[in-house]
């Protein structure tokens, strides 16, 4: 496994699993990995060195003896595991496999003999095939999981399921059921914060059940350990010199006593009430050190939980508050400490087990719900309708809303909720009777009683509510200027009504020559800023259009709906341009180059004039140097090179387009062009 220390597996609850298999395993307190990263941890071991290196490399083949070739020297089988590797014998990273967590492949003497490698250095799925029988399970197996599985990019949960889904498989297997067989489960290197310390357990024949070490041991104990069980000489000073991990095996091999008979009883009896603190208690017989898993298959689930892992509590309390009504299934499995489990599933492995009994909690189903409405029928649309539910009988009751409109079908207002309140938001709704009502049922109910649209425990007896109609009878639409007026002036239409109590009002402006346009869609506002800035002189038409909240309106037309609409009336936009400019700059010609220029312009004959000020660099082009504004000066700081430099400025009326245009634009007027020196 990767990349976690001691701290963050062992006692975490996000490693359950892992943690369970301490009561039946030998433990190595104190045990850490010999580098970082990753590689080295794996070459010390298989070959007893890190070789120097010092990365997670992947071109930095050894040539060495290890591990693999001392096995096969005295007879021993091997094989390694790699889980998602493409091939046998892959060579490179295929995520989720990655290299660097197979040392095998690092070593010239089986990279490079081809068929040697292919026998030996496979894709985990063969592992599977391989555990069916004594003869075809190595007497060394190397397991690396993928680099989710692994917990490297996953985290602990996920590498913990993993092991909670392949170990079991393992210790089922001939292997391990009818000859002396270890597991180590150990970790590369910690997450480099807790100096390298690492979980290693060991579970199988020959281990002290619950041994605890707290000898100093690393990689290359185990390896050193590996070589002991097998015979085989030592390859390094490292591991050589490094203690084997003797004092976690026992003197003979123990043999498990499996579990047999096992019961469970239910304290108080079903059925109760959802809520009920329930009390399994489970025994088993012909085990001494009986260890429990207490399950439960939730009603209308397929998949069972695991309410108590692996302990030698006999004892676990079902806490049933806030679970839904029904009938449970529950089980007890039982296992010796010592054993690994005598039968296996897919859930994992068992010496006895209690065939599935049935616990059925019941619910304090409401009796009765009222729905009142926060104001009384017929309103009009638009108006907002609360609607309060209560109900009696019981704890924790859940409200579902209803509405069914005139000729439709019934419609989930507000879905099963705690709140008892739901408004009706009526804004935009048909005229006509309305039916509503409002159900009930328990947090811990599924509903007593269902139907075609769903379950409640109680409902209300739908009733009517009536939406009508209001109409605007008449709208005005005043400008606050009268026409003519200059373009440019800011023109503010403010509409009124009457016969409604809901105005919504919309806004229409028609240009001289063009199309009805809407400048403001219907709102509760009741005016509207007209910016007259740059349009054309000329006659617009305006008017108004009105529509009480509850109405889609009473007429209609191409254009949309109302229910009146104010005679289009003409606004006339008029325009005033400037007749002449002049531009003044200060200092005078001639100055030194950066020294600061203001223009200054004046015009006559409009009343509010925009400028524009250009430049022309010698043997250059017409520049604007300050766009159409209505400040009349313009600083030229100039820091350009000496030469003579054209000057002018161009002026119209805010409510002017211009007079006159050319290839550089339009103006009322402009100041014909002066020479400007700069030295």
């Amino acid at each position: 496994m990767e990349n976690y220390g001691y701290g963050s597996v062992i006692g975490s609850s996000s490693a359950p699993y892992v943690n369970s298999l301490l009561p039946s395993s030998a433990f190595a307190t104190n045990y850490y990995g010999v580098s970082h990263p990753s590689l080295p941890n794996y070459l010390a071991l298989t070959g007893g060195s890190t070789y120097g290196i010092s990365s997670d490399c992947t071109t930095c083949w050894v040539s060495a003896r290890n591990l693999a070739d001392n096995l096969e020297a005295t007879g021993s089988s091997w094989k390694a595991y790699m889980e998602s590797m493409p091939s046998p014998c892959f060579i490179g990273d295929s995520y989720p496999y990655a290299q660097k967590h197979n040392p095998f492949i690092y070593f010239n003497d089986i990279r490079t003999n081809t068929s040697r490698c292919q026998a030996h250095v496979v894709p985990y799925t063969q592992l599977a095939t391989d555990l069916g029988s004594t003869s075809t399970t190595p007497n060394y197996a190397f397991i690396t999981p993928n680099m989710c599985n692994d917990m490297h990019d996953c985290g602990v949960a996920a590498g913990d399921r993993w092991l909670q889904s392949q170990v079991p498989q393992i210790l089922s297997s001939p292997a391990f059921r009818v000859q002396r067989s270890l597991l180590v489960l150990t970790w590369d290197e910690d997450d480099i914060g807790a100096g390298n310390h690492v979980p290693t357990i060991l579970l199988g024949g020959g281990i002290g059940v619950g041994a605890r070490s707290a000898v100093t041991y690393n990689h290359y104990s185990l390896l050193h350990t590996i070589e002991s069980a097998r015979g085989v000489s030592t390859l390094t000073t490292n591991d050589a010199g490094s203690p084997a991990i003797t004092d976690l095996f026992s003197q003979t091999v123990p043999t498990a006593t499996p579990c047999a008979g096992a019961s469970v009883t239910a304290s108080p009896l079903s059925p109760m009430p959802a809520t009920t603190q329930v009390t399994f208690k489970a025994s088993s017989t012909n085990c001494p050190n009986p260890r429990y898993e207490f399950w439960a298959l939730p009603p209308g689930s397929n998949a069972w939980q695991v309410l108590q892992s692996y302990s030698a509590s006999t004892t676990f309390t079902w806490n049933t508050n806030g679970l839904a009504g029904g009938s449970y299934l529950y089980t007890v499995w039982a296992r010796d400490a010592a054993s690994s489990g005598t039968t296996c599933s897919y859930l994992g492995c068992n010496d006895s087990f209690v065939p599935a009994l049935t616990y059925r909690l019941t619910t304090g189903a409401c009796t009765s719900v009222t729905d009142a409405v926060s104001a009384l029928s017929p309103q009009a649309s638009g108006t907002s309708i609360t609607f309060t539910a209560s109900s009696s009988g019981c704890a924790n009751p859940r409200y579902q809303f209803w509405i069914l409109p005139p000729g439709g079908s019934w419609q989930i207002a507000k879905a099963y909720s705690s709140g008892n309140t739901f408004i009706w938001n009526t804004t935009g709704l048909a005229p006509g009777s309305y039916m509503y009502t409002a159900w009930a049922r328990d947090a811990a109910s599924t509903g007593t009683q269902c139907s075609f649209l769903g379950c409640n425990d109680a409902f209300f007896a739908a009733k009517t509510f009536s939406l009508t109609r209001q109409t605007c009878a008449s709208v005005n639409d005043t400008p606050s200027l009268s026409s003519p007026q200059l373009s440019g002036s800011g023109i503010t239409f403010t509409a009124g009504s009457t016969g409604c109590a809901n105005l919504r009002y919309q806004f229409w402006i028609r240009p001289p020559g063009g199309n009805w346009q809407v400048v403001r869609s219907y709102s509760a506002t009741n005016t509207y800023a007209w910016n007259t800035s740059g349009l054309a002189p000329g006659n617009y038409l305006y008017t108004a259009w009105v529509r009480d909240a509850s109405s889609t309106g009473t007429q209609c037309s191409s254009f949309g709906c109302n229910d009146a609409f104010f005679v289009a009336q003409t606004f006339r936009l008029t325009t005033q341009p400037c007749t002449s400019v002049s531009d003044i700059p200060s200092p005078a010609s001639t100055q030194a180059s950066g020294t600061t220029i203001t223009f200054t312009a004046g015009s006559t004959g409009c009343p509010r004039p925009l400028y524009q000020f250009w430049i022309r660099s010698p043997g250059g082009t017409w520049q604007i140097a300050r766009a159409y504004a209505s400040s009349n000066t313009f600083s030229w700081t100039t820091a350009l090179p000496a030469g003579s430099y054209l000057y002018t400025a161009w002026v119209r009326d805010a409510s002017s387009l211009g007079t006159q245009c050319g290839s550089l634009g339009c103006n009322d007027a402009y100041f014909v062009a002066l020479p400007y020196g700069l030295t």
